[in-house]
């Protein structure tokens, strides 16, 4: 019997383990973590192998144990129904609403399993793997709204004349680095995007490559309001590589000024 899993390593090849009516642990808080953080189920294990640093190391994974912790008490609320399953099939029974009342879930969420008998024990072997109400959870996840209405960002452009003027002024330069492209391109017709609609995009790998960050600090600076958003394609997401452009003109002009 199985009785380890890597942490969040099943994040990084989202688990095909069924059940009827039920999803597993693991594809629920990828999907939770996705909406509501932006984060990929991919990029957990990097999140929290992350050395510890009081910045954006540590924000990341503040967030994604605050989901944690809004999930576990759907679970104790008894608003969503979990189970427990032992490792390699068989029976399925629930999962008492009790049972999650414990001091730190993430490493449920980080296996997506636990030790059915001692389970308030995080480092007891495990036996079960967890699943959720597929029904259930989906109707909550649907209810949900988009954390936040005003970003930082946009806080500090609204209530700081200054901040406002820089960035003004750094959407001017990215436009008209892009009306140069444009008229480059009049002359020397290249494909403009990848898919030929719209503004080329592009995707956490290339916006970390381009500003010199790792992809948890990408992600750590959208969720602060200090980066332009991501847009949500599927499981992936992408960024305008024209906001990406102006962000980094805004950030010469600020060490400019």
């Amino acid at each position: 019997m199985l009785d380890h899993i890597e942490p969040w390593a099943n994040y990084a090849n989202r688990s095909s383990t069924i059940s009827q009516g039920r999803v597993t642990l693991i594809a629920a808080f990828a999907d939770l973590v996705h909406f509501r953080s932006g984060f990929a189920s991919y990029e957990l294990a990097e999140i929290f192998e992350a050395p510890e640093d009081e910045g954006e190391n540590d924000a990341c994974r503040d967030l994604v144990r605050l989901n944690a912790e809004i999930l576990a008490g759907k679970f104790i609320a008894g608003d969503i129904d979990t189970f427990a399953r032992p490792m390699n099939g068989g029976e399925i029974t629930p999962i008492k609403s009790e049972n999650w009342e414990i001091d730190d879930p993430i490493p449920r969420f980080a296996t997506g399993a636990f030790n059915h008998d001692n389970w308030a024990d995080p480092l007891a072997p495990l036996t079960h793997r967890i699943f959720v109400d597929s029904q259930q959870f989906d109707r909550w996840l649907a209810a949900l709204k988009p954390p936040g209405v005003l970003t930082t960002r946009q806080v500090e452009a609204i209530v700081d004349p200054k901040v406002r003027a820089i960035r003004s002024v750094a959407r001017h330069m990215a436009s008209n680095d892009d009306a140069l492209k444009d008229e480059n391109e009049d002359r020397h017709p290249i494909v403009a995007d990848r898919a030929g609609l719209g503004p080329e995009l592009l995707n956490v790998k290339e916006v970390a490559k381009l500003i010199s960050l790792s992809r948890s600090s990408v992600y750590a600076k959208v969720a602060a309001g200090k980066f332009p958003t991501q847009l949500k394609l599927d499981e992936s997401a992408r960024w305008s590589k024209s906001e990406v452009m102006a962000w980094i003109n805004e950030q010469a002009a600020k060490r400019g000024s």
